[in-house]
C-alpha cells in the first residue's frame, strides 16, 4: 500500500503543482478529511518536490543552461571589470531578475517569538481547524488566472520582465509558497500576463523562478520530514521527474490553446466548496 501511496502522491503532486490547480489547496483539503491535518510533513513530499524541480529544470533546459553559463560568466566579468556592459545582454538580465526575485524570500527568516520564523505563521494558515482560508486563497487563485486568460485572449502582449516586475514577483513568492491554496506558477504566470508581459517570457520567468524555490523546499521538508522507505522515495522521485517535465509541456499547450480558463473555473467552484466546508468547520467548533 505504501508503494500504490508513493506512485499516487507523486502523480498528483506533480501535476497539480504544474498545472494552475494547487497543490496545496487540494493537500490540504485531503488531510483535513483525512483526518491528519497537523502540520507535519512526510519526506515523501520533500523527495517530490525536489523532483519536479528537477523535471522543470529538464523540461526548460535550453533556459536554465544559458542562465548557468551566465551567472558563471559574471564572475568573470567582475574578475575583468567588464560587469556593466555584460548585463545589456538579455539572458544577463534575466539572470538577473531571476536573482533579484529570491530577494524578498529572505523575510521568511524573520523571528516572530514563539511562533517562530514568517515562513511558520504564514504557514499555519493551512492547518488552523478550518478549510475557509484555503477556499479564499484558491478563490483568488482561480480570479488571477480567469483575469490573465482573458487577457490573454483579448490582447496581444508585448512587454517583458523588468526589474520592477522581479521584485513584485519575489513578494508573490513570499507569500503564495507558505500558504495553502495559491498556485506559485500559475500566479506568477498571470501576474505577470496582467501586468503586459507577453505570454513566453511570462511562463519561462514563472518557471524559472518555481524550479529553485522547489528544490530548497524540497531538501528542507526531506531532512526534517518523517522517513520513508527507499523505494518508496525512488518511486516518488522518478515518477515526480517524469510527470513535471510531461505537464511543463502540457501546461504550454494549455495556454497557448486558450484553454487556461477553464483551470480558473475549476479553481472557483473547487475554491467555493472548500471555502462553505470551511465556514461549517466554524460554525461546529
Amino acid at each position: 500500500m505504501s508503494i500504490l501511496n508513493s506512485i499516487i502522491q507523486a502523480i498528483l503532486q506533480s501535476v497539480f503543482e504544474i498545472l494552475p490547480l494547487s497543490e496545496s489547496a487540494h493537500s490540504s483539503a485531503f488531510h483535513e478529511f483525512a483526518g491528519r491535518a497537523d502540520g507535519s510533513v512526510s519526506a515523501l513530499t520533500g523527495i517530490i518536490h525536489i523532483a519536479i524541480g528537477v523535471g522543470i529544470i529538464l523540461a526548460t533546459y535550453n533556459v536554465f543552461s544559458k542562465l548557468t553559463v551566465e551567472f558563471f560568466r559574471t564572475f568573470s566579468d567582475i574578475f575583468k571589470k567588464n560587469i556593466k556592459g555584460s548585463s545589456k545582454r538579455p539572458v544577463r538580465r534575466f539572470m538577473y531578475f531571476t536573482l533579484v526575485s529570491f530577494v524578498p524570500l529572505l523575510l521568511w527568516l524573520i523571528p516572530f517569538g514563539d511562533a517562530g520564523f514568517l515562513y511558520t505563521v504564514l504557514h499555519r494558515t493551512s492547518y488552523n481547524g478550518t478549510l475557509l482560508d484555503e477556499g479564499i486563497f484558491l478563490l483568488i487563485t482561480g480570479g488571477v488566472v480567469l483575469a490573465a486568460a482573458r487577457q490573454l485572449s483579448l490582447s496581444r502582449n508585448d512587454g517583458d520582465v523588468n526589474i520592477g516586475l522581479a521584485v513584485f514577483a519575489g513578494f508573490i513568492c513570499l507569500f503564495t509558497v507558505p500558504v495553502a491554496g495559491f498556485s506559485l506558477i500559475a500566479v506568477i504566470f498571470s501576474m505577470m500576463v496582467l501586468l503586459g508581459v507577453s505570454r513566453r517570457p511570462a511562463l519561462r520567468y514563472a518557471l524559472t523562478v518555481a524550479a529553485p524555490i522547489l528544490l530548497v523546499l524540497g531538501i528542507v521538508e526531506t531532512c526534517i520530514g518523517t522517513s520513508v522507505g527507499w523505494i518508496e522515495g525512488i518511486l516518488g522521485a522518478v515518477l515526480g521527474v517524469v510527470v513535471s517535465f510531461v505537464f511543463v509541456r502540457v501546461l504550454r499547450f494549455i495556454i497557448k490553446k486558450g484553454y487556461y480558463k477553464y483551470f480558473g473555473i475549476y479553481d472557483m467552484g473547487v475554491g467555493v466548496i472548500i471555502a462553505v466546508v470551511g465556514i461549517f468547520q466554524l460554525a461546529l467548533n
